[in-house]
């Protein structure tokens, strides 16, 4: 459906699919999606710095 809409593109490779968003056909949406992505990537290196000290995260 993100690929029909022109919202992301798909790049082929063997069997592998990448696809990838297309900041200006997402307009406005996208610092919007940028900004949520990089919070939640925020908590993944916090947890996995967690786990590299403490062998479990909280």
């Amino acid at each position: 459906m993100l690929r029909d809409t022109g919202l992301v593109t798909l790049r082929k490779d063997g069997t592998k699919r990448s696809y990838r968003a297309d900041r200006e056909a997402l307009g406005p949406l996208a610092d919007y999606l940028q900004a949520m992505w990089a919070t939640k990537l925020d908590t993944l290196a916090r947890l996995a710095e967690e786990v590299e000290r403490n062998g479990n995260p909280s």
